[in-house]
């Protein structure tokens, strides 16, 4: 089974879920949340998203401690990390990039809380994130 795991940490707010729901809908991919599953089988997809939304400046623990988890297999996987935060433009991209380097993990990308969403639940950052995920 090659594919695209979506794996995600959220809040009790739910962006990062129902965004990892709408994402995984337009990515045909298979969806994975934290809360309920920790011990995931990751040999079988060839590409891993993960997502986790930013409190106080810091990434949902749950998360992190998935990623030092598996830190061999996601380095040997395309893998990719969204943040779900209030900021936008240069306050998010930093947001995202310094968490991003806190993972390891290049391919970055955040998305706003308040951005919106076409019919199928994707802002416009979102639907640039699933096209490059397509390539």
């Amino acid at each position: 089974m090659a594919g695209t795991a979506i794996i995600f940490a959220t809040s009790i707010g739910g962006h990062v879920r129902t965004t990892a729901e709408n994402l995984a809908k337009a990515l045909e991919a298979d969806i994975f949340d934290l809360k309920k599953q920790n011990d995931i089988e990751l040999s079988g997809y060839d590409k891993i998203i993960l997502g986790t939304g930013v409190h106080a400046g810091k990434p949902y623990s749950k998360m992190t401690s998935f990623i030092n988890t598996h830190r061999e297999v996601l380095d040997s996987k395309s893998t990719s990390l969204y943040i779900c935060c209030m900021y936008k433009g240069e306050k998010g991209a930093n947001q995202a990039s310094r968490v991003g380097n806190d993972y390891q993990i290049t391919d970055v990308s955040f998305f706003p809380d308040s951005s919106e969403r076409d019919e199928n639940g994707l802002s416009q950052e979102m639907r640039a994130f699933v096209e490059r995920m397509r390539k």
